[in-house]
């Protein structure tokens, strides 16, 4: 479940944050699947601190990041949050997180 008041989110406006009716989690859980199946691994690069990242692609567009390299396929839904750029979903396998996807 996310993190603030049940019920609502935060949302970047014209004039700062606003607020507004937040989304079903069962309807954010079922998109993120859905993109999991048509996800494939692309390009594996490491940061100047040494941690792999693993860019996450769904029809050539990338839509999250890894950071093991593990099957998108074999990954779960984990929790999620609202960010600046759009929601945030914890891809999670054997009870760690591998990674995040991006809604927008």
């Amino acid at each position: 479940m996310p993190f603030g008041v049940t019920g609502w989110k935060w949302k970047v406006g014209r004039f700062g944050y606003t607020m507004e009716k937040e989304s079903n989690y069962e309807k954010i859980k079922a998109k993120a699947k859905e993109l999991l199946e048509k996800a494939t691994r692309g390009v594996v690069w490491k940061c100047r601190c040494g941690t792999t990242h693993i860019s996450l692609l769904v029809d050539g567009e990338i839509l999250g990041e890894l950071w093991e390299g593990v099957n998108p396929k074999e990954l779960e839904v984990g929790a999620y949050w609202y960010g600046k750029w759009g929601t945030k979903i914890q891809l999670v396998k054997d009870e760690r997180v591998m990674g995040f996807l991006w809604l927008t």
